[in-house]
């Protein structure tokens, strides 16, 4: 309805006339009412002014037009401060860091499609939250199905994976993502076909052929997350999952929508992926497949190591700090054992993903659960650490504890507990990006991959670096509390991925009802393992409640041990 009325109004105002704030926009379009979808609308409009004006050359009106869009449609419609007012405040961060990353990107002079893929983004967050604002469902822009050489192929044989159906289609190179979104497409409809029929257990393995057959095994998944990010990964597997969790009890009409969204979803990503648009207009290698590599393997390590290092470095500043006064050789003795933790961690990590290729179980539901549970052991262990040096906290009770240790608080569990939580925390990101980089490694522009992969290295020690020097520089009091809370938010982070990885691998079924969906997708929920499932969100409440809890309970013993101290000397 919204658009069949602009369209109207579109006969009788110039389609090149530019309006530079949203009262003007109004007056000229002769609008007595409107919703927050108009707002949108027109915001897309000053933004689709922005890129042409990008594409041209004029940086400084690009910029000019993305301002007016941010301040003078949505500050001065009304529609920011509702968003204030009404949303999770997520929403408006989320659009704020939406604004910040298209004006960083035309600043920086990022190519057409890579400003293209920003506003995109914008226009999609300020959509959903329209919707909401309006109280209207969620319209979904679904990409219509096509013909293609899949089509045929598929009507005389189905196809389960990438390899069988590249052999017989001669995509044995060359081929683009949308070559793989075409065959994922015949999978996904031939799984509505079999949900109409009353085959769920058909309908339900052709979903899974989609995703570990083609998904995984084709790098799309990888180069989703390096390229476009790591939130849209996350969105698109949980598509999957919620279609699978259609087949155990949802309606036909639910199935199919829910697989005409993840088919969308698919063909958007091939088309960013390929440099693209809908109508496969623009060179599939403009913007460089060597580039794109760099790009992903740069993003991958990154991701993936930043939530090792906080937790290795965090614990190793701990050490340097609570050693001070030790010999040099005490000190490398307290921090061997971290060391060695992580170095199996890494270790581990190539037997794991040699052993998974070697038992076929790379790209499936095993490895999912072997994640899963891995971050799951993770969060017992982050927890206990996280608690152990909150009850340290107070100097009066560490150097308690340092006397009735005799001076040597590493030598038993403790040691222990710290080694074994560095090993996990390596070992689980490590397994994951050497799988992610293998396929990478097969293919041409080697080169690219190695120099993505050494600059995120170098980009992780500076990250050691800054926890290891800042830390040492911190009271004793607040560098334990900062510590022990960050282990507390890794503990409950690793929960919520770690039990997304379960739902992936089929051991848990999601469910995703109104009270959660709002949960924006972003790359800092990502980290933190939150996404928009029951599942997942209501143990890491309880965590949450829990870890409260505990260190109410372990400040409050901290302050009696510190009076009753106290008390002691006064005596004396």
């Amino acid at each position: 309805m919204t658009v069949l009325l602009f369209t109207q109004l579109f006969q009788t105002v110039q389609a090149d006339e530019y309006y530079p704030d949203w009262q003007s926009y109004v007056s000229a379009h002769q609008l007595t009412s409107y919703t927050y979808n108009d707002i949108t609308d027109a915001i897309d409009e000053v933004l689709d002014a922005a890129l042409a004006s990008y594409k041209s050359g004029d940086t400084e009106d690009a910029l000019s037009k993305v301002a007016d869009a941010k301040n003078n449609y949505w500050g001065a419609s009304g529609f920011k401060i509702e968003m204030q007012k009404q949303l999770p405040s997520a929403a408006k961060k989320t659009t704020e860091s939406d604004f910040t990353t298209l004006n960083t990107s035309i600043k920086n002079g990022m190519s057409y499609d890579d400003v293209v893929i920003a506003k995109d983004v914008l226009i999609a967050d300020l959509r959903l939250s329209a919707n909401k604002l309006d109280g209207v469902e969620e319209e979904i822009d679904i990409i219509e199905e096509r013909e293609s050489i899949a089509t045929e192929l598929y009507a005389e044989q189905y196809y389960a994976t990438w390899e069988a159906y590249s052999a017989a289609a001669g995509l044995t190179e060359n081929w683009t993502y949308n070559n793989v979104a075409d065959a994922m497409s015949e999978v996904f409809r031939l799984a509505k076909e079999l949900y109409a029929s009353g085959d769920m257990t058909g309908a339900y393995n052709c979903i899974n052929d989609g995703y570990y057959g083609f998904y995984e095994t084709t790098g799309f998944e990888r180069n989703t997350m390096g390229f476009i990010s790591g939130a849209r990964k996350s969105e698109v597997e949980l598509q999957f999952s919620a279609c699978k969790a259609e087949t155990k009890g949802g309606t036909e009409e639910a199935f199919v929508k829910a697989v005409d969204v993840l088919r969308t979803m698919i063909r958007t990503d091939a088309n960013r992926l390929d440099g693209v648009d809908e109508d496969g207009n623009g060179d599939s290698t403009g913007r460089s497949v060597a580039v794109a590599k760099f790009i992903a393997c740069f993003t991958i390590i990154l991701r993936e190591g930043f939530e090792a290092i906080l937790v290795v470095g965090a614990i190793i500043a701990y050490l340097v700090k609570t050693t001070g006064d030790k010999s040099e050789e005490e000190r490398k003795k307290q921090l061997r054992p971290v060391y060695i933790g992580s170095i199996v961690g890494i270790v581990l990590s190539f037997v794991s993903a040699w052993l998974l290729n070697l038992l076929k179980l790379a790209n499936s539901a095993s490895q999912e659960v072997i994640e899963g549970v891995t971050a799951l052991i993770a969060v017992a262990v982050l927890f206990y650490v996280s608690n152990w040096m909150v009850s340290k906290s107070e100097s009066e009770a560490w150097d308690a504890y340092i006397k009735s240790k005799v001076g040597d608080a590493a030598k038993k569990g403790s040691s222990f507990a710290l080694a074994f939580t560095a090993f996990l925390a390596v070992y689980r990101e490590g397994a994951e990006v050497i799988l992610f980089y293998q396929p990478l490694l097969g293919d041409d522009n080697k080169n690219m991959v190695w120099l993505g992969f050494v600059l995120g290295c170098v980009c992780l020690v500076f990250v050691y670096l800054a926890i290891r020097l800042l830390s040492v520089r911190l009271p004793l009091k607040p560098f334990f509390m900062v510590t022990s809370i960050l282990m507390a938010v890794m503990s409950i982070a690793f929960l919520g991925g770690g039990i997304k990885e379960l739902i992936e691998g089929d051991v848990i079924t999601m469910s995703s009802p109104a009270w959660v969906a709002w949960i924006p997708s972003n790359a800092v929920l990502e980290v933190l393992g939150i996404y928009p499932i029951v599942q997942t969100i209501v143990p890491q409440l309880i965590l949450l409640v829990i870890t409260i809890i505990t260190f109410v309970f372990f400040i409050k013993r901290n302050n009696k041990l510190k009076a009753e101290m106290e008390a002691e000397k006064s005596k004396n």
